[in-house]
């Protein structure tokens, strides 16, 4: 193992640790990996370093996701330690990187625990993306920025929604909210449009075109957008009740099936039961991620910018829908493996489900929501 500068417990002569004050605990950025042909391997996902881990130090490690000092630790595992030593072991693995020297024991709930609130594979995640991409990425042909579904048996031009009412933006940013409850009324197949075309609608090629990189509403690293929109219509008027595509190049809607038991049941686990709807809205939207658009220039951070261009996208849509006086409420429920009913099993392994949002006409007109002001 490579040595690094190891952070001793306070109070210890000459920069030692002091055993008896002394706690160890797991390594928050470890993973464990396999290589190629067998055994486990520690990674580092703060440093990327790698460690090839016999199996009685993985069990060692299950052990340490809270301090422990080496008295705790000595009975069981001084048969494993080189010479009996558990202390020297312990420092070893210290100075590695693979445990870290800490306090003693933090409550359950102290919020600067390290510890508390992240996974392993959240901080990978994060540690990754602030790399930047792999070197090896944007070579070759770019993914098209076109979805093209099989089997649309209907395509449904919407009109531009120029003429859709709209207010000042101060306005609209003081009355957005989350609304969970809608009218009995279709929704308008104009209001629909007219967010689409306001929110998610193209509106040009950036060059060079053979980038496939496009100019949409809402921001997207690199200018990829990797995001898709996908109609689960309950009932909007002028609309048959089914699952529909949204085409954001020719503004318009492609119809993919009719309303069936199945597609209700995506929308009451993916909308109305995340969202505590008393009810099920009637549209909601379904957010997907064709993520070999973003990885083909992003590799090593595509999932962290698609998590961002998907806030980019749900925020642009909720102000347009206020905006518009649709009632909206977003649902941050994704699926993976994604089940959508009305795509084909082909096409569903190609996209990342990655949010929904409720639509429908609001109870009463929306205005800015009653809060409290704060006391500071």
């Amino acid at each position: 193992m490579d040595d690094t500068t190891a952070h001793h417990a306070p109070g210890a002569p000459n920069g030692a640790p002091d055993h008896d004050t002394c706690h160890y605990r797991r390594n928050p950025d470890l993973l464990l990996e396999w290589a190629d042909g067998g055994g486990p391997v520690l990674v580092d996902c703060c440093s990327w370093r790698k460690f090839a881990a016999k199996p009685v130090l993985v069990d060692l490690l299950n052990q340490l996701d809270r301090p422990h000092t080496a008295d705790q630790l000595h009975d069981r595992w001084r048969e494993s330690a080189p010479g009996g030593d558990v202390r020297t072991l312990l420092d070893r693995l210290a100075a590695a990187g693979i445990l870290q020297r800490c306090a003693p024991p933090a409550p359950e709930d102290d919020p600067t625990d390290p510890g508390v609130g992240w996974t392993p594979y959240e901080r990978a995640v994060h540690a990754r993306s602030g790399l930047g991409p792999d070197a090896a990425a944007g070579r070759g042909t770019p993914p098209p920025a076109r979805l093209h579904h099989p089997g649309v048996d209907a395509v449904i031009a919407l009109p531009d929604g120029a003429d859709a009412p709209s207010r000042p933006l101060a306005d609209v940013l003081a009355a957005r909210r989350s609304v969970r409850g809608y009218a009995p009324d279709p929704v308008p197949l104009p209001l629909l449009a007219a967010l689409l075309a306001r929110a998610a609608r193209v509106r040009g090629h950036l060059a060079p075109r053979a980038y496939q990189q496009t100019q949409r509403p809402a921001p997207s690293g690199g200018a990829r957008h990797s995001l898709e929109i996908h109609l689960v219509a309950r009932a909007v008027a002028g609309l048959s009740p089914g699952a529909y595509h949204y085409d954001p190049f020719a503004h318009a809607l492609h119809r993919l099936a009719p309303w069936s038991d199945e597609l209700a049941a995506f929308q009451q686990r993916t909308v109305t039961d995340p969202a505590l709807l008393d009810q099920a809205p009637p549209a909601s939207l379904c957010l997907t991620a064709v993520a070999a658009r973003t990885t083909w220039k992003y590799e090593g951070m595509a999932l962290s910018l698609i998590y961002r261009d998907t806030g980019c996208l749900m925020q642009t849509l909720s102000l347009t829908a206020t905006d518009l006086g649709l009632a909206s409420c977003l649902t941050g429920r994704m699926e993976a493996p994604f089940t959508a009913p009305f795509l084909p099993p082909s096409l569903r392994a190609r996209l990342s489900h990655v949010g929904n949002m409720a639509l429908g006409l609001p109870t009463s007109p929306l205005a800015a929501p009653d809060v409290t002001p704060l006391d500071l």
